[in-house]
């Protein structure tokens, strides 16, 4: 007669499953922020932005921290993508539409 699993044992089968797949989805949404596309971008609440511009810069070895960086990044992507800055979700960036972030920025520099 085969063995029957019981309750308990599936329950955490199906957490370590779960725990796995939100981890991995995670890990994969940071690996690149370059590649976001500007229209993606503009879908943002503003603490969103700011994760994605702290990853970006953080991508190119570049301090997150420094409020040059910040602003430099932030500006530069606003710019790239035609928003104002001001106004998190917006229904779609103004230029660059499908265009990734990588291209907003001179990475090659590393001062603002």
């Amino acid at each position: 007669m085969p063995a029957i699993a019981s309750p308990v044992r599936h329950g955490r089968v199906l957490a370590t499953a779960a725990v796995a797949i939100v981890a991995a989805a995670s890990l994969t949404s940071c690996s690149n922020p370059g590649a976001m596309t500007c229209d993606e971008y503009a879908a943002l609440s503003t603490g969103e932005r700011l994760k994605v511009e702290r990853e970006l810069l953080i991508a190119h070895d570049l301090e997150p921290n420094n409020m040059g960086n910040s602003l430099g990044v932030s500006q530069a992507v606003d710019s790239y993508c035609g928003l104002n800055g001001v106004t998190d979700k917006e229904p779609a960036a103004k230029a660059n539409r499908n265009n990734p972030l990588e291209n907003a920025v001179n990475w090659s520099a590393k001062r603002w």
